[in-house]
């Protein structure tokens, strides 16, 4: 399977959407695109464990 390519017109558009997003200019240091399958069982967990652990205080 021939690996696709990230071009600098991509790369582009993913700095100023992350700009937009977070008020401030960003350098992307690497990308690379995940893997067409989808994500294993194993790390769909791992991302699942990880949100839950973030929990919100509605208490002032």
């Amino acid at each position: 399977m021939k690996e696709q390519e990230i071009t600098p017109e991509l790369l582009m558009i993913m700095s100023a959407a992350i700009a937009a997003y977070l008020g401030k200019n960003v350098r992307i240091r690497r990308a690379r695109f995940i893997s067409e399958l989808g994500p294993s069982s194993w790390s769909q967990q791992g991302r699942v464990s990880i949100q839950s652990s973030h929990a919100i205080s509605t208490n002032k």
